[in-house]
């Protein structure tokens, strides 16, 4: 759980962390939109909108990705700081979370000062620090098992779409 949230939530457990989205006319646009036709949807919260303050204090935006009916990525987005580089913004991230020092991140080739992963079993976490100021700082969590669900279900969507061969 990474302030609050949580893989696997509903559209509207999402939005009982942030009280008063519900009520925001944009957030229930997007929520209440019907899923594409490979059962995926996704929304967007500002936290400062809805005195979320203490959990978000720092954070931009957060982007939800639901597969199903049930949240399966969520990417937070940074106000900053700049960082020196990824290991500390990974050393701040975990802090009162479960997860492994900055050292058990696998770095991301070409990148390794500015993004870093963590692989577990069923999730996996990004870190990315840049940007001017650390503007573009985010945290990518992402359910491993349904995004590989959605990548199989596009790749069945293109084959039915593409025209048999000798027909």
């Amino acid at each position: 759980m990474i302030n609050r949230l949580k893989l696997g939530m509903t559209a509207d457990q999402v939005l009982a962390v942030f009280p008063g989205s519900k009520d925001d006319a944009e957030v229930r646009s997007a929520v209440s939109k019907a899923p594409g036709p490979l059962g995926n949807s996704s929304f967007l919260i500002t936290p400062s909108k809805y005195g979320s303050a203490a959990d978000f204090k720092e954070v931009s935006r957060v982007t939800f990705s639901m597969l199903d009916g049930h949240l399966s990525s969520f990417t937070i987005n940074y106000n900053g700081p700049q960082w020196p580089d990824v290991d500390k913004f990974v050393e701040t991230f975990v802090e009162g979370k479960n997860l492994p020092a900055a050292n058990q991140w696998e770095p991301y080739a070409g990148m390794e000062t500015q993004m870093k992963t963590l692989t577990c079993t069923d999730f996996s976490v990004r870190v990315f620090s840049g940007g001017e100021a650390g503007n573009q700082n985010y945290v990518l969590v992402q359910d491993l098992e349904a995004d590989k669900k959605l990548k199989e279900r596009r790749r069945k969507a293109r084959e039915s779409a593409s025209p048999t061969p000798g027909a």
